[in-house]
């Protein structure tokens, strides 16, 4: 027990500084994949239901013990069902301030992986090992063999043993959303190029898009940020939060990974932003993020009418078409959207085409939802025997997919045209126990519950930039924190004009010395070495 706090506590020490900176059936299911549930056992035969709390990550939230949802679940699995809960406003940091009084959680799902190592030598996350997964949940085992080309089983392992799972994802690229209103009002057209994009939001600025007399809009903020790096090829992203996150970094053509943030490239589109920003065109504060609280994919400063382009999933703001006056086909950001404004509209565009030809938007992993078992948890036979049966669930009997995703048909949603349409969004719907003990939206339950969305998603986006799994080396996790810092420290002073453009070149080699250099190096070896493996 010493011994394991003493980890906690070496954890926290590098830990605590990077934050800073910083329905379902009541009948035997039948599975999709030709295989039958096993009948349930009596209540005899289960026993004392075993406590179980899960942590699915910024979005959990304060769940009802009783709600219906959670019931369900503790039923099917004889289990007594927790909901973690750590406030999303700093939420690193306050997970770790937990960490640090010895509270943990069972099941934690992890953002990324430079995480990793920290966790696993803080004694924060325990072995699962592989062989236990395809033992006890063959059918997640069925799908993951389908869809691995060498990466998806071996994400979590690290020094030699796997850490949790990781799941096959039907991952859509971020859309960009213009206010339409605005575009017609100015008889605009989208624009598609970079310089196109610029005369439309110079004309935001400067034409009084609103109607109000004032010349008090702005273009854009932070979460198109993405985009404009994707028009000259790079991955350099924010997602939801105003910073960018260094620890993605980016695989290239040449099956090598890089950080993106210090590739000559980078500089350029450092001055096209400083340019915009100068010109008023981004919002000026844009360090503060577009999302002021709540769900953390609305875009205050787009709803307000602040700005009239943001960045999101499609899913965000449309459920399964372009059709913005079904308020069936709404989704959580566009009911909040015009609730604000009645009168206003949206429309999707193409991601800026930049010099070179090239363009793309923010994509989320391929192989995701990386979900880990703590050693309170992995210590427990119980628990790990029950993570598994949700696991396998989750891939063979659609009807338990759709529970844990969408809750119940008629209180928590509805069936459309559109496919199943969501009556309750959010921290509503989480409190009920929707969307805290789910695997995301994989490959499976994407083309058997929602193949609509699906669809839709990939139609309107164009190329995506997704996310790269980093194998998880000691390199990286021991200076993840100082080049986050560096990074964004140098981006939002370059952008804003704090410093000159050709800082840039002074913040790269502060980079590589801080040990950028190195920890790009030993993950492009550890990388090369397991791809060699699999051939």
């Amino acid at each position: 027990m010493k011994k394991s706090k003493r980890l906690i506590a070496g954890f926290m020490a590098s830990m605590m500084a990077a934050s800073v900176l910083a329905g379902c059936s009541s009948k035997p299911a039948e599975s999709t994949q030709g295989q039958t549930a096993e009948a349930p056992a009596t209540a005899e035969e289960k026993g004392e239901p075993v406590q179980m709390t899960w942590l699915v990550g910024a979005t959990s939230a304060e769940v009802d013990d009783n709600a219906e949802v959670v019931k369900m679940i503790e039923d099917r699995f004889n289990i007594d069902l927790k909901a973690w809960y750590v406030d999303s406003n700093k939420y690193q940091e306050n997970l770790n301030v937990r960490f640090a009084g010895g509270e943990m959680p069972d099941v934690l799902v992890i953002d990324n992986l430079s995480q990793l190592p920290d966790y696993v030598d803080g004694g924060i996350i325990g072995e699962l090992p592989i062989e236990e997964i395809r033992e006890k949940a063959p059918n997640y085992a069925k799908i993951a063999d389908q869809y691995d080309d060498g990466s998806l089983w071996s994400t979590l392992v690290y020094k030699g043993k796997n850490y949790g799972v990781t799941n096959p994802m039907d991952a859509v690229p971020m859309a960009m959303f213009w206010r339409k209103d605005w575009l017609d009002k100015l008889g605009l057209e989208v624009p598609k190029t970079l310089d196109e994009y610029e005369k439309v939001l110079t004309a935001f600025v400067e034409q009084d898009p609103d109607g109000n007399g004032k010349k008090d809009t702005a273009a854009m903020a932070e979460r198109t940020f993405g985009a404009v790096f994707g028009a000259y090829g790079l991955r350099c992203v924010t997602g939801g939060n105003p910073r960018f996150k260094v620890e993605e970094m980016q695989l290239g053509e040449d099956n090598v990974p890089y950080f993106p943030y210090i590739q000559p490239k980078a500089k350029e589109v450092l001055a096209k932003l400083h340019d915009w920003y100068t010109k008023g065109l981004i919002d000026k504060e844009f360090i503060t993020g577009e999302n002021h609280g709540g769900y953390a994919w609305l875009s205050h400063s787009f709803m307000n009418g602040k700005i009239g382009l943001t960045s999101a999933q499609p899913y965000h703001y449309l459920n399964a078409s372009t059709d913005t006056k079904n308020e069936e086909n709404w989704g959580v950001c566009m009911k909040e959207f015009k609730g604000l404004n009645p009168d206003g509209d949206i429309v999707i565009g193409p991601a800026p085409i930049g010099p070179d030809g090239q363009s793309g938007t923010e994509g989320w992993n391929l192989t995701g939802r990386m979900t880990c078992l703590t050693t309170k948890g992995a210590s427990d036979p119980r628990i790990v025997d029950a993570f598994l049966a949700m696991l396998d669930a989750y891939y063979s009997d659609m009807d338990y997919a759709r529970l844990v995703n969408y809750g119940i048909e008629g209180k928590h949603w509805k069936m459309a045209d559109l496919g199943p349409i969501r009556i309750m969004e959010g921290t509503d719907l989480r409190k009920e126990g929707v969307l805290q003990v789910d695997f995301g939206s994989t490959v499976n339950f994407a083309e058997n519950v929602t193949p609509q969305k699906r669809k839709f998603g990939h139609e309107v986006t164009g190329n995506g930039y997704y996310r790269f799994n980093a194998p998880p080396v000691e390199e990286v996790s021991n200076v993840i924190a100082t080049l986050d810092s560096l990074t964004n420290q140098a981006y939002f002073d370059i952008i804003t004009g704090a410093k000159p453009i050709d800082y840039f070149d002074t913040f790269v080699e502060e980079f590589k010395k801080a040990g950028g250099e190195a920890a790009e190096k030993a993950v492009q070896q550890a990388y090369a070495e397991k791809i060699a493996a699999v051939k």
